[in-house]
């Protein structure tokens, strides 16, 4: 199962990296930068930026790389539009913290890092037919009672109007508008234990032209619906999280986070499975 979590980071001008940053708004982790388990190996990081301020240059270090002063170092630039930023890694944890810094171009306005963690769950699913999945069932949008607060996980309840039936149910992926650019997306749910499963996201209102220069390429961030699909099948670990809906609800809580106020709205994807 996936772990996503947040790190908020203050960055430095263009090219000049900032100081490591703090546990992001209800996050829940304990240390910024620690995994909640010492199983966990980093499959993913990155980082979201606000409108104003494009991504110039970031940098992972931690103990556990090969090169732990070095790190992954990345430098789109001054003439950068990216605001979000992910990249796969693949580095078991051993010991410390892992140390996301950056640099924008414009203004040095606090972001979001991020650290996906890949453990060993055995109620994930994966496999490449996710995408054909059967028993698909999409309740209606809901929109975020609350406003994003910069930085900081939101909650939602996913409570739809009409209750889905009872049963167990995998996350396919989600659809997430109204975000002005990037965000993060998570889930929590007692199925899930100590894990919060997510993936960052892009908004997909925003102009074709704009949609495609606001991020890096890679194609996670254009899989809505399928993250949670597009990751099994890029790892080939089952990262598909389930969950047991009854005749209490779904007891599935939906987080988003950004780097700057949103009032998102979110479509699940799911596939009844049980």
């Amino acid at each position: 199962m996936l772990d996503i979590r947040a790190i908020t980071t203050t960055p430095g001008a263009v090219l000049v990296l900032g100081n490591p940053g703090v546990i992001g708004g209800n996050d829940g982790a304990a240390v910024a930068g620690v995994p909640i388990k010492p199983t966990a190996r980093l499959i993913d990081w990155g980082f979201l930026s606000p409108t104003a301020d494009s991504i110039a240059r970031l940098q992972l270090v931690s103990q556990d790389q090969p090169d732990p002063i070095n790190g992954e170092d990345i430098s789109p630039g001054a003439a950068s539009l990216w605001l979000g930023f992910h990249k796969f890694t693949n580095i078991p944890y051993k010991t410390g913290n892992r140390i996301i810094k950056a640099g924008t171009n414009v203004g040095v306005v606090a972001g979001t890092a991020f650290t996906i963690d890949f453990y060993d769950h055995e109620s994930d699913i994966g496999g490449d037919r996710a995408y054909f999945s059967p028993n698909i069932v999409m309740p209606p949008s809901f929109t975020y009672g609350a406003a994003l607060v910069a930085n900081t996980w939101g909650n939602n309840a996913f409570a739809p109007t009409t209750a889905i039936p009872n049963g167990k149910y995998a996350i396919l992926g989600a659809w997430t508008t109204a975000l002005s650019n990037v965000g993060a997306i998570r889930f929590q749910h007692a199925d899930f234990g100590y894990c919060a499963p997510g993936f960052p996201v892009a908004d997909p209102e925003i102009s074709a032209i704009l949609g495609l220069q606001i991020h890096n390429r890679d194609p996670l961030w254009l899989a809505q619906g399928y993250q949670f699909a597009y990751l099994s099948e890029k790892t080939g670990k089952n990262c598909i999280p389930t969950f047991t809906v009854s005749n209490a609800g779904t007891g599935l809580l939906v987080q988003m986070i950004a780097a700057q106020a949103a009032t998102p709205v979110v479509t699940l994807n799911l596939a009844k499975v049980g």
